[in-house]
């Protein structure tokens, strides 16, 4: 049975790092599955999901990875993923939905927002925030996959979403995604 690991790196953003990282773990024999990479302001971060070859297990190629992108002073971390995690099984279409919040940069948007798709049965698949703007006027953007299960409804979602505008100061727009699938 193959076995995989989820690979996270990180480090100061410079050209080269994907090469690197994808060069690397082609010579140790992975193949790499499933990715997210993003720089965040001056950092870079990615998460990898890679198949191991036989004979290599998680912690032996965080160690071997740590060596070979030394040179970009990355931070690797991996971890080996239960058979169970690894499995590409046929999901069922659930509605997904697209959430836009913007608005004055204060803490507690994210976790509102979390808290309140949580309790409508929402699951964030996919969440990307940056702040825009000056210095003296910034603006949180944040950007939500959302699918609910069949039985929840979307009004519902989208009425307790409208209630935390006035309450955080922001504005949203909650609107279906068409279906896509990978």
């Amino acid at each position: 049975m193959d076995q995989f690991a989820i690979v996270t790196a990180f480090g100061q953003d410079r050209p080269g790092i994907v090469a690197l990282m994808a060069d690397s773990l082609y010579q140790l024999g992975c193949n790499i599955e499933d990715s997210c990479m993003t720089r965040l302001r001056g950092e870079f971060t990615m998460m990898l999901m890679v198949r191991l070859p036989q004979g290599l297990d998680a912690e032996a190629l965080g160690h071997r990875l740590t060596a070979s992108t030394r040179s970009l002073d990355l931070a690797v971390l991996c971890r080996a993923l239960p058979d169970q995690a690894a499995l590409r099984l046929h999901m069922p279409e659930l509605p997904t939905f697209m959430l836009s919040v913007y608005g004055a940069d204060h803490p507690g948007i994210v976790a509102q927002v979390a808290r309140t798709v949580a309790e409508q049965g929402g699951n964030i698949t996919d969440m990307n925030t940056r702040v825009i703007g000056s210095g003296e006027v910034p603006v949180y953007v944040m950007v939500l996959e959302i699918q609910l299960p069949q039985d929840r409804q979307a009004d519902q979602l989208k009425q307790a979403l409208e209630a935390l505008k006035p309450l955080l100061g922001v504005d949203l727009t909650f609107r279906p995604l068409d279906s896509v699938t990978f």
